[in-house]
């Protein structure tokens, strides 16, 4: 069964120091605190892979297109110019890409148009099966970021979005990602920011928040420290209005 507040450990499970939380409200039968040393927001009970496979099967999900779904291709690709041009060693071509939460698939077809060596894994079949049949099968598989690193996979880009939020193991997920990045290569990451100055007040209530399907909100502080665990840096954290948090990581 998924941990309780009194089986709870007693660390942080972003930042591993003494968790003090201070309550953040409550949604799904879900209570939120925010860790007093880092700022990052956690949930409890906090599930168990079992508990969130199950919970998929049950809900049986299928994926749809995301309204205006060219567009966001668009603007992801801009995204990746700017990326290239300012962080990532210039032209795209021949560069391994890697999107470990892939979803609908429209980060991988961006890197793709771009000229990137591009691929994308995604933990959930029905995201997968969604992808192949829209575009390219080639492109993408089902596999877990943990799986992937096991292989010995690696990649010189690596799209993290809005995946943190959704792990009941940060740390084994950071390990495997730091296995995955080449020596020289960088990630780029976009989480939501659990100790945002424009985080909203009545946290529970931003729409955003939606356990089980995610259920740990990271302060950037808290990041720092977990991806520091496993050998990994901030080189550049970018402004943002929304509460969320876009970093550039690297090896340290």
């Amino acid at each position: 069964m998924a941990e309780t507040i009194k089986e709870a450990t007693k660390l942080c499970r972003i930042c591993r120091q003494p968790f003090h939380g201070h309550p953040m409200g409550e949604k799904n039968g879900y209570t939120f605190a925010a860790c007093k040393a880092c700022g990052s927001i956690v949930t409890q009970p906090w599930p168990t892979q079992q508990e969130l496979d199950q919970y998929f099967a049950d809900i049986q999900p299928e994926a749809v297109h995301a309204y205006n779904y060219q567009q966001e291709i668009k603007t992801t690709k801009n995204l990746f110019v700017k990326l290239m041009k300012n962080y990532f060693g210039g032209a795209a071509a021949g560069k391994r890409f890697l999107d470990v939460c892939c979803r609908q698939g429209y980060g991988v077809v961006a890197a793709k148009e771009l000229g990137f060596q591009a691929h994308g894994i995604d933990a959930h079949a029905f995201f997968v099966a969604f992808a192949k049949d829209k575009y390219d099968a080639s492109l993408f598989e089902q596999a877990t970021v943990q799986e992937y690193a096991a292989r010995g996979q690696q990649a010189d880009f690596i799209f993290v979005a809005e995946a943190f939020c959704e792990q009941p193991d940060p740390d084994s997920y950071a390990a495997a990602l730091a296995k995955i990045l080449a020596r020289t290569g960088k990630i780029y990451l976009h989480e939501p920011h659990g100790n945002h100055l424009r985080l909203p007040i009545m946290f529970a209530h931003w729409p955003f928040v939606e356990p089980p399907i995610n259920f740990s909100y990271p302060s950037k502080k808290g990041m720092e420290i977990l991806l520091g665990r496993h050998g990994l840096v901030i080189e550049k954290s970018f402004f943002t209005w929304s509460p969320f948090m876009r970093l550039i990581v690297r090896h340290k």
